[in-house]
């Protein structure tokens, strides 16, 4: 009963913080109509807390809310499934016991990926072709742009794809070093390369989640130039974990 009570009350917390972070710490994103924020590491530290289920909810809860409160309402049922799914699938990795259960944790992870950036590359690059280059940048331009501007829009349109590929290759390599730096410093225990796999995981997901949203929402090409400050969400959220997590396990709070 007092376990039962202790986790109440812990997943109550969680879907504050995470509500807040989310609500008060935000950057708008042009061309969907959405915003980046903080909020994504208190989703990590809850499913280190609460595991997956609880994790899930307090991480679906918050995000929800954050996006009712802060008038983005088009994106509350969206954000409720993907933070959700987020969770969840980061507690699923965190719970598994066996190297090969994280070995395929990570396999499935990969293949998802690579699927994912294969089938958005197609799609962007079909998009281009059959509605043509102005009328794209016309879609996601406001009218009576400057010369200067659209001719930075075009750039970045004829290079999206190579962008797309950095930004993966980044994501990798930044997650890497970041997991070397905090075990380096808090010991593997705190922060191990299994929760690294697992936020990564999480990541993925949202990433995913808001671009499918967002190409039904706006258009593939708007949901395109979604992805860098979706991963940069991705980047600041686990920075923000990773430097928290150290402090909450000295308090017991993060399950072993």
């Amino acid at each position: 009963m007092v376990n039962n009570t202790r986790k109440y009350v812990l997943t109550g917390l969680m879907t504050a913080l995470v509500l807040c972070l989310t609500f008060f710490i935000k950057i708008p994103v042009p061309y969907t109509s959405g915003y980046i924020h903080l909020g994504d590491s208190m989703i990590y530290l809850s499913v280190m807390i609460l595991g997956p289920v609880y994790g899930a909810f307090a991480s679906g809860i918050g995000s929800m809310l954050a996006d009712l409160l802060g008038g983005y309402a088009q994106y509350a049922v969206p954000t409720l499934i993907i933070k959700s799914l987020m969770a969840f699938c980061m507690g699923l990795i965190l719970k598994s016991r066996s190297r090969k259960g994280t070995f395929v944790s990570v396999l499935t992870s990969i293949m998802v990926w690579a699927g994912f950036c294969s089938g958005a590359i197609i799609n962007l690059q079909s998009s281009i072709r059959a509605h043509g280059k102005g009328r794209i940048l016309e879609s996601v331009l406001d009218p009576g742009v400057d010369t200067e501007t659209l001719a930075s829009m075009e750039n970045k349109l004829n290079n999206l794809t190579l962008y797309l590929v950095l930004g993966i290759a980044s994501t990798i390599l930044v997650l890497s070093v970041t997991a070397w730096l905090i075990s380096r410093k808090s010991g593997p225990d705190i922060f191990s390369m299994k929760a690294i796999i697992g936020m990564t995981a999480a990541g993925m997901c949202m990433v995913m989640g808001y671009f499918i949203v967002e190409s039904f929402m706006y258009g593939p090409i708007p949901a395109t130039f979604s992805i860098p400050p979706n991963l940069l969400q991705f980047f600041g959220g686990v920075l923000m974990a990773g430097l928290m997590a150290p402090a909450l396990k000295k308090a017991s709070l993060i399950q072993s």
